[in-house]
């Protein structure tokens, strides 16, 4: 299977559990919003507040489990375990500082709940530690499955608090708690991860190089939440609660389009790390298809943001957030595309990297927010959040070159965006016959777009079904059945143009003994021999003077 199909199949199987769990979460808006009222804000925020704390108290050590879990070289007991002491340890202390929390100004919302938050931090991180841990294995189906099995509990707690019991807001927060713990507890079971907890023989040395990598990561996960999330807040303190209700409900109609894409980019990062031949050319044109895909995704939904907010808000209150969502979605598309570029950053463990350019994005929406909220209302708050989107890309972009050469198409990303925008500005403006004119927008969306979705296409498709296509459509011509061949994925010609694609090569340096970096135990669970992989892959560095697991 070549490393398209891959990609693909991979995408499937999450897009089967993920993507199934989470519009069904989406959907449950309408009964949230439902249950809850004027009160959904506050719901909001409390959920809010306890993501952001997420990666202060786990030190962002999720992340650690996805980069080091899929690398090979790494003894995935250790990796397990220095997870899960670091999560158990930040939850402790979280539950210590429960009662400063609802002090703070300006979060008091939170008052009297400060406990309930540390316990949602808690079963929040160990889930997402347990199911990255399944997925670093490749046990996809296992993780998909879960996705649907904790979605499905999600719902019924979730309606059964607030309608039966009539729990509010505290029902709300617990049901999202006993779902992830149900979910962690049968990951435990069903993958056996009990046998990879090892507090004997533990390599000090794999946690360390974790949490030098995952410790950038919380202040970048911070600063990615202000960039999403703080300006809902804001929003709160500025107008009243029905229309920052409003407000908060028309988000959740872009997170469709985020939805799509993180289930892409749960596959696409096993792809990145595993896929080491001609990097940059596989990065490149897979970064088209999704920008193809986001773009064209991004029309539709301004297209039908009316319908969409009737469907999945209640009431007539949140019917009036239509408004915000064209801008909303533009901001969304632009966080799709930097969220991609920051795979280059995990695949070259630029932590660092990715924790400035986002603190920069975060900055920006900040101060925007200060200034465009009491002009603008609402809408100020999504202006200002499409700009440190849009910022966060373009500094990515530049930056990322330095490592793997992604190439993009400056006039394609151009007309993309006037496009999408010239959508946005009619539909919120609400012109005479706007469904017609944003219909025609979106047509001519996609048939800009059409030749990379194509492409993409192409390189799944086995021969046979290619050779059955119209001309037009596959790009190939016709070829005998008898001679009908699938080309390779890479020639050796490809492998040498793909040089033009990377960063400059490194200028020899004199052989030396080898160094070791990592102290390898054998593991008993998958039997692979890490020492002998090891020094084939340093052997390898040597050959080619590549530093990219150099530290």
């Amino acid at each position: 299977m070549n490393r398209y199909r891959t990609l693909l199949s991979n995408t499937l199987i999450f897009a089967v559990g993920t993507f199934s769990s989470k519009i069904l979460t989406i959907l449950m808006t309408r009964f949230t919003t439902g249950a809850l009222g004027s009160d959904f804000i506050a719901a909001n925020n409390l959920q809010d507040i306890g993501n952001v704390l997420i990666p202060l108290f786990s030190l962002q050590i999720v992340d650690g489990i996805t980069r080091f879990g899929l690398d090979r070289r790494y003894n995935k007991k250790d990796v397990f375990t220095v997870s899960l002491l670091v999560t158990c340890l930040g939850a402790l202390a979280l539950l210590l500082l429960s009662p400063v929390l609802e002090h703070i100004p300006g979060l008091e919302f939170v008052k009297g709940r400060g406990v309930l938050v540390a316990v949602f931090v808690f079963t929040s991180s160990l889930h997402n530690m347990c199911s990255q841990f399944v997925r670093a294995r490749n046990m996809v189906k296992l993780y998909a499955a879960e996705g649907i099995f904790t979605t499905f509990t999600t719902v019924i707690f979730t309606l059964l608090f607030l309608y039966p019991l009539k729990m509010g807001v505290t029902g709300f927060i617990l049901g999202i708690i006993l779902p992830d713990l149900i979910g962690a507890a049968v990951l435990f079971w069903i993958a056996g991860l009990h046998h990879f907890v090892r507090l004997h023989r533990l390599d000090r040395v794999t946690g360390r190089q974790m949490l030098v990598y995952s410790a950038p990561l919380i202040p970048n996960k911070i600063a990615f939440w202000l960039t999403n999330s703080a300006d809902r807040i804001m929003v709160a303190n500025y107008v009243p609660d029905a229309i920052a209700s409003a407000f908060a409900g028309a988000y959740k109609i872009p997170n469709l389009i985020s939805l799509v894409v993180s289930v892409f980019l749960d596959a696409w990062q096993m792809s990145s790390i595993t896929e080491e031949t001609g990097r940059a050319r596989f990065f490149t044109k897979v970064f088209h298809a999704m920008a193809a895909i986001v773009f064209v995704g991004s029309a539709l939904v301004i297209l039908l943001c009316r319908p969409l907010i009737d469907l999945l808000t209640s009431g007539a209150a949140f019917h009036k957030g239509w408004i915000y969502i064209p801008i909303l979605v533009i901001a969304t598309a632009f966080s799709c595309l930097a969220s991609f570029l920051g795979t280059v950053y995990m695949v070259e463990k630029r932590s660092i990297n990715n924790m400035v350019t986002t603190i920069i994005a975060a900055v920006v929406n900040i101060v925007l927010n200060v200034i465009l909220i009491p002009l603008l209302g609402p809408q100020g708050a999504g202006v200002a959040t499409l700009t440190a989107y849009v910022v966060m890309f373009v500094t990515r972009a530049f930056d990322t070159r330095r490592f793997i050469r992604v190439r993009f198409s400056p006039l394609r990303l151009t007309a993309d965006t006037v496009l999408l925008t010239a959508e946005a500005v009619l539909m919120m403006r609400n012109v005479p016959m706007y469904g017609v004119w944003c219909s025609l927008l979106t047509v001519l969306m996609i048939a800009l777009n059409f030749a990379p979705l194509m492409q993409s296409v192409r390189k799944v498709l086995p021969a046979r079904m290619l050779n059955k296509l119209p001309t037009w459509l596959s790009g190939t011509e016709k070829a005998a059945p008898t001679q009908v061949q699938r080309k390779p994925d890479l020639t050796q010609e490809e492998l040498a143009q793909d040089e033009e694609y990377t960063r400059e090569e490194i200028p020899q340096q004199p052989k030396s003994a080898p160094r070791r970096h990592y102290h390898i135990a054998p593991d008993e669970e998958d039997g692979f021999d890490y020492e002998a992989y090891l020094r084939i892959k340093e052997e390898e560095d040597e050959a080619f003077s590549h530093d990219r697991y150099r530290h």
